[in-house]
C-alpha cells in the first residue's frame, strides 16, 4: 500500500513535532523507507526549499501554524499502518526524533538529494525543484546491520547554521 505524506505526518503530529521538524521527518522517512525497500513510501514529491526538504501538500494543510509551534494533534488523521511501515517510522523517530528542527535542516543541507536538487541555486534563494530519492542520490545511506537506521548523535553532524530557524 502506498500512502500520501499527510498519512505519514500524522504519526508524527501525535509525538509532538514542529512543522519545520514534520517536514524534515518526511523526508527521512521516505528516503530511509527507498533505501530498506527500494519503493517509495509516500507518492507526494519532495521539493528543495531553502530550509531543506518540503511536501508542499502537508506545508499548505499546515501553513497557518508557526514553524516553532507544536502541531496540534486534531491536524492528525487516523491511519491503519502496517506493521513494517509502524516500524520503520518508529524506526525514524528513535533516529532523528530527538533533534531540533534546526538540526534536522542542518542535516539535510549536507546530503545529496537535497544537495543535488539545490545544485546552482543560492542559499537564499526559493526553489520548488523536486528531490529525487533513488539508488545514485541515496548511495550515502547505509543500514545497520540489524537494516536498522543509525541512530544520529544529537550533538554531531549538525552545523549550527540555522540555528536562528
Amino acid at each position: 500500500m502506498k500512502y500520501r505524506a499527510i498519512d505519514i505526518a500524522s504519526f508524527f503530529i501525535k509525538k509532538g513535532v514542529t512543522p519545520l521538524k514534520l517536514q524534515k521527518l518526511l523526508y527521512y522517512s521516505q528516503v530511509w523507507y527507498f533505501v530498506k525497500y527500494r519503493n517509495p513510501l509516500f507518492g507526494d514529491d519532495l521539493q528543495a526549499w531553502i530550509y531543506g526538504p518540503v511536501v508542499y501538500d502537508v506545508w499548505n494543510n499546515l501553513r497557518f501554524i508557526k514553524r516553532s509551534a507544536i502541531i496540534p494533534n486534531n491536524k492528525a488523521v487516523d491511519v491503519d499502518f502496517t506493521k513494517d511501515v509502524c516500524t520503520h517510522l518508529n524506526d525514524v523517530w528513535d533516529s532523528y526524533g530527538s533533534l531540533s528542527g534546526s538540526q534536522l535542516v542542518d542535516l539535510t543541507h549536507n546530503e545529496l538529494p537535497w544537495k543535488q536538487s539545490r545544485y546552482g541555486a543560492l542559499d537564499n534563494q526559493p526553489s520548488t525543484n523536486p528531490i529525487y530519492i533513488n539508488c545514485f542520490t541515496t548511495k550515502d545511506f547505509k543500514l545497520t546491520s540489524q537494516q536498522r537506521i543509525p541512530r544520529i548523535n544529537k550533538d554531531g553532524n549538525a552545523l549550527g547554521n540555522f540555528s536562528n530557524v
